[in-house]
């Protein structure tokens, strides 16, 4: 209790505060400002029981009322920002002081190592969650600004290089199909990644894999297949938005860099389900072989954290370069006057090289970059339907693809029983 009482206490003044500001701002939607009491009550309520029950429900239980006030804007369509910025900033205090500011004494007791078997470096560590916080924060920004637009708070909004292709795309028939802003469903889920890749202690890849694996999910598969989506604009829209692509940017290199605590962790899954205690391991953690000290991290006060942030990744110029060819490919239809099947094909397998190239700089998916020669055999395809200089280009773009995915590039770090799938 002790340990976290000023918790306890600072997420109560945060109920109160909802419940004041249902009375103190003008929301202008009765749904919202019941929404806001009901949300303080709950919050208020939880956190007792919590204080005189320590145990573990009430904290997820916060968690996801947080979660609705990230939604319950959207859902009401918060006819003032205020409502937004409130509800959406309350609701990440709320989770952050729930499950993140809070000592976790199960996690903490799971003993074990801090490095993984095998690992030169532990994936888990700090200097390595930091800058997938700063790109998961970077996306929520963004995402947030397009939202503005679409819930009516801004009356315009700037993009730089495509004019007016980021209104185009987010007043678009796709995006007003949604029955909520798009944006805004973007913004609430880079919020909630921000925040669980900043749970857990260093030795999170086993002492809570479900977390991991959840956090992975919402990472990987559904990170992969928002960013396919919004590289494929020009296609179900016919435009391009800048600030979507930043995003998709941003979410690229976040998967690169959570990769490898995602591989860290299906491994020690593994060894414990030929141990015979998978379901245990998975939900409650477990001890697990490797270095207990890890010697090589250094700390966050020191300067010496920063090219440890990047351990697991490497940057062979291969891949650049593939990523570049991809880029044009992309844009190539607008510029060669293409159009027609040619056109929505290089946008697709554009858009998908830039993704496999960035992917494979994380040493762990180095294999990913092989998609590309199938890409570049599409390219050379597609030769056969056009002519002048998309005919050159298609040439060009199909052989180099194909040439330089075959170097596997520098493999600096150890992993394991990975080792023998980085090829």
């Amino acid at each position: 209790m002790q340990n976290n009482s000023w918790t306890h206490f600072g997420i109560i003044i945060l109920g109160l505060w909802l419940i004041a500001s249902a009375f103190s701002f003008s929301h202008n939607s009765l749904a919202i400002t019941v929404s806001d009491v009901v949300s303080g009550l709950l919050v208020i309520l939880l956190t007792l029981c919590w204080m005189s029950h320590p145990c573990y429900w009430p904290r997820w239980a916060l968690a996801l009322v947080g979660v609705w006030l990230q939604f319950a804007p959207l859902i009401f369509w918060a006819p003032v920002a205020v409502s937004y910025l409130n509800d959406t900033l309350v609701g990440a205090a709320i989770i952050a002081l729930a499950v993140l500011l809070t000592r976790d004494t199960l996690e903490e007791s799971v003993p074990g190592a801090t490095v993984p078997p095998g690992w030169s470096y532990n994936p888990s560590s700090w200097p390595q969650r930091i800058p997938i916080i700063f790109l998961g924060f970077f996306a929520w920004m963004f995402a947030r600004y397009m939202a503005a637009y679409q819930l009516g708070y801004l009356e315009s909004v700037y993009d730089p290089v495509f004019g007016d292709g980021t209104l185009d795309v987010i007043t678009s028939k796709v995006s007003k199909g949604f029955p909520v802003a798009d944006a805004g469903l973007g913004a609430m889920a880079y919020t909630i990644e921000t925040l669980m890749a900043a749970h857990g202690g260093v030795r999170r890849w086993h002492t809570i894999p479900w977390f991991v694996v959840l956090f992975a999910i919402l990472v990987v598969p559904l990170g992969f297949t928002s960013i396919v989506l919004i590289m494929l604009q020009p296609i179900m829209v016919g435009h391009w938005c800048f600030w979507c692509l930043l995003t998709a940017v941003s979410m690229l290199f976040m998967i690169a860099l959570a990769l490898d605590e995602v591989i860290a962790v299906l491994q020690y899954l593994h060894r414990a389900r030929k141990e015979g205690r998978l379901s245990k391991v998975f939900w409650r953690g477990g001890d697990a072989e490797g270095e207990l000290v890890d010697t090589r991290t250094a700390s966050l006060s020191s300067l010496r954290m920063f090219p440890s942030m990047i351990w697991g990744i490497s940057f062979p110029w291969n891949l650049w370069v593939t990523a570049l060819l991809g880029i044009w490919l992309m844009f190539s239809p607008s510029i060669l006057g293409e159009k027609g099947i040619v056109a929505d094909l290089n946008h697709i397998i554009g858009a998908l090289t830039v993704t496999f190239s960035i992917i494979s700089m994380a040493e762990v998916a180095r294999a990913a970059r092989y998609l590309n020669i199938v890409f570049g055999l599409v390219a050379l395809i597609l030769l056969f339907f056009t002519q002048g200089a998309g005919l050159i280009s298609q040439i060009i773009v199909g052989f180099a693809l194909i040439g330089l995915s075959l170097p596997r590039g520098q493999i600096k770090e150890r992993y394991g029983t990975w080792d023998r799938w980085i090829f």
